[in-house]
């Protein structure tokens, strides 16, 4: 039986579209055993896809703060020495940090996959080049090339995407219909469309007798005060879970999401959800969610200056479709 070590650690987008590379692995080794190593704030996305025998979390927040230090380096050793008694066959490093080469390194097999990108220590520990263009193809190719590259193949023709199951519903009855996400969060603020613009367009799609769901992560905080006052006013829910679980449960009860260009996008993209990607600086061309109904709005300059009508319009058309 083959054993397959991956490594991608972050963020939550790219860790969803490395999927398909998994689900390509899989079927072209079906009795292999494959484990995935990634940040322990993402480690229920491989766990949810079914494609993945063991996923090895490491807590690489814990390495900021001196109180969790030692726990996180533990964890660190305790992972390496399980690693090392899986006996891979071949490592997939997927980021391309220099960090997870020397994990891919000492991971124990002889045969590394990654990206050299001009690193003399990377180019010392991979044996396996990834050939594939970062920078102008999409990451779900990107990612097959690479694995597929290793055992000297092509990437398949077309693109399929694995689906993540759906957590069990904590409420037992219907679920809401109509239900509108819209993720307010963004990793830089030039990434980031305008509160008021989101009020603005939670506005018009409740006028549309369509009911709204916002979520704010963690780095909103100062924001939620004034969408707590909003939802309270109009009727709205306002999704504030640091719980990965509770998080995603209030998500697969949404009809469509409204993203930034960040990870809840793509993991909406995953359930099956329809999606709308508000672009800046990304790039939709490589980075843009894989779901079958889906629009994307692109300002570089501001993302402010996409208009609500225009998003609006746009989220109306997918519901009215599916």
């Amino acid at each position: 039986m083959k054993k397959f070590l991956i490594i991608r650690w972050s963020g939550m987008g790219d860790i969803i579209m490395t999927l398909p590379a998994i689900q390509w692995l899989k079927n072209r080794f079906p009795e292999s055993h494959i484990c995935y190593l990634t940040d322990s704030a993402f480690a229920k996305i491989p766990e949810l896809s079914g494609l993945v025998d063991e996923v090895f979390p490491i807590d690489r927040r814990g390495f900021k703060k001196l109180s969790s230090l030692r726990p996180a380096a533990w964890g660190v050793f305790k992972t390496l020495i399980a690693l090392r008694f899986r006996a891979f066959d071949m490592a997939f490093d997927l980021q391309g940090f220099g960090e997870t080469a020397i994990l891919a390194r000492l991971s124990g097999t002889d045969q590394r996959v990654g990206r050299i990108k001009g690193s003399p220590l990377r180019r010392r520990i991979y044996n396996i080049p990834i050939t594939g263009d970062w920078e102008k193809e999409h990451r779900v190719d990107y990612f097959i090339r690479a694995v597929a590259g290793a055992f000297n193949e092509d990437p398949p023709a077309g693109r399929s995407f694995p689906r993540l199951d759906p957590p069990t519903p904590k409420k037992q009855g219907p679920r809401p219909s109509g239900l509108i996400g819209l993720n307010i969060g963004a990793s830089t603020e030039s990434r980031r469309w305008s509160e008021d613009h989101f009020l603005r367009l939670a506005q018009a799609l409740s006028e549309n007798g369509l009911g709204i769901r916002i979520f704010a992560g963690p780095e909103e905080k100062s924001l939620i005060p004034t969408f707590q006052q909003a939802c309270s006013e109009n009727g709205w829910d306002l999704s504030c879970h640091a719980d990965f679980d509770d998080f995603i449960r209030d998500l697969c009860e949404c009809r469509l999401l409204v993203s930034n260009d960040t990870g809840p996008g793509h993991l909406a993209a995953a359930f099956g959800l329809p999606v709308v990607t508000l672009f800046s600086t990304g790039t939709p061309e490589n980075v843009a969610p894989m779901t079958e109904k889906f629009a994307w709005f692109r300002e570089k300059e501001d993302i402010n200056r996409i208009a609500v009508d225009d998003v609006a319009k746009a989220c109306l058309e997918l519901v009215d479709a599916t």
